[in-house]
């Protein structure tokens, strides 16, 4: 046998090995409620118990009881969040004889009861982490679809030999008449059927369609693996992302916006879509529009998006003399300087008599996360300046004309506030200015007050621009 015999063999075997493993996947997705015994699922596979289980491990990197009760238990946590159905009954239709076993098993995954995880209804108990994006999604009302795809585990969705075998079935690759439009971008599609977060089904065992929308009323006879399935219409919430990094999209989506907003899910999957398939070309160029299924009419959805929105307003401000402490440090250590710096800068104001000249400011000269400790200088504005020394130095306060943006405490916490800075370095662009200095939070109260209210006046994110 030649080698690229043995590669065109090998490929053989692993199609045929992955057609006869959908067909169990799909079996226990729609079946979660039976006995889904070894010896059951190994004969809709065609394969003997022990072969199927050494078969099933190598593919989806475990075994078949520990893929079922994840399945089990990540169902029975959508259902507690989005339907008010009773705790046994969702115990029962997870496979589950007795509520106090599912419990058992629920707590020792989600790490709390049905009853407290359903008590918190949000994603917090989800995700692990999150981008500093601000997430104002477009609210758009979905058509229904044909989808041809193929189920997949992990990162089987961005596999070459997925899409490839897709794009045969439709007609992309030549060789016979398309079921997708020829004028129109190919539409490549990944349907998430776990919550698309970490914490929930780990990304190397999340089930995800991969699939490509059918041009309507086209007529395709698919061949295993392939299949055709409706992809549900509806209100969507729509958010669009150039570049990289779909899984933290994902986990902006679901642990930032979600937490933050009024809107309930709509019990459907979630999807993804881009003009290129993906895993196939560098991805930093390729842009991802992202559909999260929700409740609500579309006017009143469309309504509240626009009343969300940050307000960016501008004024002019003169140039004024300031105190200030500038120090480079982490995100983790911009609580202290702010701290002490404003000890030491209002002692310094209160032992020299002289007149304070506007809110406490905190300028921003460089990047600050958990990796960069850009400089940041933290000052007051005053009438005049005192005699200073050691740390403390005179500064001038740049005026000039600035975009601004209000927000309340809740708003103003790390990373969400950054979103805010995006929103107002947006409005400067697309008003045809340019930045024209480092921009500023200026304080409605002193940085570190404890007494601020949650929902009161605490701060504006300022960004001069000429």
């Amino acid at each position: 046998m030649t080698t690229q015999q043995a590669v065109q063999t090998r490929e053989e075997t692993i199609l045929h090995h992955r057609e006869r493993l959908n067909a169990v996947l799909l079996h226990i997705q729609e079946n979660l409620d039976a006995a889904l015994t070894v010896e059951t699922l190994a004969d809709i596979a065609g394969f003997s118990p022990f072969y199927f289980h050494r078969i099933f491990a190598a593919y989806l990197r475990e075994t078949t009881s520990d893929y079922v009760r994840r399945i089990r238990l990540d169902w029975a946590a959508r259902r507690l969040i989005l339907s008010s159905d009773l705790v046994t009954q969702i115990a029962l239709e997870a496979g589950y004889e007795t509520p106090a076993a599912f419990g058992r098993a629920f707590k020792k995954r989600f790490r709390a009861s049905p009853r407290t995880f359903r008590r918190l209804r949000r994603s917090t108990l989800y995700a692990n982490y999150w981008e500093p994006l601000l997430l104002q999604p477009e609210i758009r009302q979905q058509p229904n679809y044909e989808l041809v795809f193929i189920p997949c585990v992990g990162a089987e969705a961005d596999s070459e030999t997925i899409w490839k075998v897709l794009k045969q079935h439709t007609g992309i690759a030549g060789g016979g008449a398309s079921a997708v439009d020829p004028f129109e971008p190919t539409s490549y599609v990944q349907v998430c059927r776990d919550r698309p977060i970490r914490g929930n089904s780990a990304s190397d065992k999340m089930r995800v369609d991969a699939g490509i929308l059918l041009e309507e009323n086209a007529s395709i006879q698919p061949r295993r693996p392939v299949d055709v399935e409706p992809l549900a219409g509806g209100v969507y919430a729509v958010f669009h992302h150039h570049g990289s990094r779909r899984d933290a999209m994902w986990q902006a989506i679901y642990k930032r916006w979600l937490p933050q907003t009024e809107i309930s899910l709509r019990d459907a999957p979630p999807y993804a879509e881009s003009a290129d398939p993906p895993g196939l070309r560098g991805r930093q160029d390729q842009t991802t529009t992202f559909y999260v299924p929700i409740n609500g009419s579309l006017y009143e959805l469309q309504k509240k998006e626009k009343e969300m929105s940050p307000t960016v307003e501008t004024k002019t401000q003169p140039d004024r003399p300031m105190v200030s402490i500038t120090r480079h440090v982490y995100i983790s250590e911009l609580h202290d300087h702010f701290r002490k710096s404003m000890e030491q800068l209002s002692a310094l104001i209160a032992e020299s008599g002289v007149e304070q000249d506007g809110r406490p400011v905190a300028i921003y000269h460089g990047h600050v996360d958990a990796e960069n400790n850009g400089p940041v200088e933290v000052g007051i504005p005053v009438k005049t300046v005192p005699p200073v020394s050691g740390d403390i130095k005179s500064a001038t306060l740049p005026g000039g004309t600035i975009a601004y943006t209000s927000l309340t405490l809740r708003q103003a916490h790390f990373p969400e506030i950054l979103g805010y800075y995006d929103a107002v370095h947006k409005w400067i662009e697309e008003n045809g200015h340019q930045v024209a200095e480092s921009p500023r939070e200026e304080y409605a109260t002193r940085p570190m007050d404890k007494e601020a209210g949650m929902d009161e006046p605490f701060l504006d994110v300022v960004w001069p621009y000429k």
